[in-house]
């Protein structure tokens, strides 16, 4: 009986807990469909909303931020946060500044790099970022549209640091006892207000895009709030930002609509970058494939090697077979409209071990246009069934090797 009353207490109580989530799901969803469709400013409210507007040179509709993380999980290139912010050159709203910032991870630590576009294509070089002459309030402005009326904004969001002012101390007991009967103050706790670096909000995007159930790819955050960062300006008909930002009683929500590219991979050449440039390099390439090729050919070439390729020990045949690394693999799969031609030297391989030929479905089915296989003494090489399968290889070159197909498709 007990059992039985226990079990519809618990089932009371999960119908409440649903209930409380329904009403919490509701308000949420409503307040951001207002946010949203509103695109713009509360009356007497804290919010503020940039969505996307329209760029006057090109006629697209453009967010005032992009964003772009490459996580670096498989140690192929660097870690990689970028963020461009596009905001009009000037009042007159008539043209689109591009301000980028890049935040570098590698082995040799975090650095951060800047750089411009003034006509929203070619970016300016890229150069160590220093915000000596760019912090807090002294901040430069960004005007964007809200609601097809000007706003500026800007980086200037700040949070209060509890210090201890021992130095009071440090000079006469005596003095300090006076000052203190005569101010009333005789703790030693002081505040200290730091203002959030680019570095920082960089960071916080690196955190928001992994904790995202988006996966990797392009998308669009439609409401995403900053108000811990960027605080959203007034600015007068004659050109005057106010003094204070939009918001009320100290609590600032400043939304906005963001692109958002995640890949979980790191940034392996200049290409991938939005500025075309990765810690300031614009040749930086790191994936082996060259992308310095004839302005004619349609195709870049890659060109593999006996080195990318990984094996697996037959006790029954002993000795090994070789198949395309899973490293090798994604890399390939990352890119669009390659060449790629194989070629596997034996002599090149130094083991004691004895090659015996390609595994089971060796190249994972990718294309490939030519695949070549030599050796400095006679051979034989054998193709496992399935080892060819879905590449379009109609030929294999061969120097020193004897081919034995046991792949189940005719090789010329």
């Amino acid at each position: 009986m007990a059992k039985k009353k226990n079990k519809t207490l618990l089932n009371i109580f999960n119908i409440f807990v649903i209930l409380i989530t329904m009403v919490a799901v509701t308000f949420i969803a409503v307040y951001i469909y207002y946010v949203i469709t509103d695109k713009g400013l509360f009356t007497k409210s804290t919010s503020t909303y940039v969505a996307s507007y329209t760029d006057p040179q090109t006629g697209e509709n453009v967010n005032a931020m992009s964003v772009q993380y490459f996580q670096n999980y498989n140690n192929t290139g660097k870690e990689v946060v970028e963020l461009r912010i596009n905001g009009y050159s000037d009042q007159t709203m008539q043209a689109i500044y591009g301000r980028g910032y890049q935040l570098v991870t590698d082995e040799n630590g975090t650095e951060l790099y800047y750089c411009d576009t003034y006509d929203g294509v070619s970016w300016s070089s890229m150069h160590p970022y220093d915000d000596t002459n760019d912090e807090g309030q002294s901040r430069n402005f960004y005007y964007v549209s809200i609601n097809d009326e000007l706003y500026a904004i800007r980086l200037d969001g700040s949070y209060t640091k509890k210090t201890y002012e021992y130095h009071k101390l440090l000079g006469s007991i005596f003095s300090y006892v006076i000052v203190s009967a005569q101010t009333g103050n005789w703790g030693l706790e002081g505040t200290e207000t730091i203002y959030y670096t680019m570095e920082d909000l960089l960071l916080h995007f690196k955190d928001l895009i992994r904790s995202l159930s988006y996966g990797t790819g392009d998308f669009e955050l439609p409401v995403v709030d900053l108000g811990d960062f960027i605080h959203v300006y007034e600015v007068d008909d004659d050109g005057t930002v106010s003094d204070t930002p939009i918001g009320e009683g100290g609590q600032i929500n400043s939304y906005f609509s963001i692109d958002v590219h995640y890949d979980r991979r790191g940034m392996t050449y200049a290409e991938q970058s939005m500025f075309k440039s990765v810690a300031g390099d614009s040749n930086y390439n790191v994936t082996g494939i060259d992308f310095d090729v004839n302005y004619w050919q349609s195709r870049v070439v890659y060109n593999l090697d006996e080195s990318d390729f990984d094996y697996r020990y037959s006790s029954v045949d002993e000795g090994n077979y070789y198949f395309l690394s899973s490293s090798t693999i994604n890399e390939i799969k990352s890119y669009d409209n390659l060449e790629i031609n194989i070629t596997f030297d034996i002599s090149n391989i130094d083991t004691e071990e004895n090659i015996l030929g390609f595994d089971y479905y060796a190249l994972n089915g990718i294309e490939v246009e030519n695949l070549t296989i030599t050796s400095d003494t006679p051979v034989d090489f054998t193709l496992l069934n399935g080892a060819l399968d879905g590449t379009g290889i109609e030929k294999i070159n061969t120097s020193n090797v004897n081919i034995i197909n046991l792949s189940g498709m005719e090789v010329a």
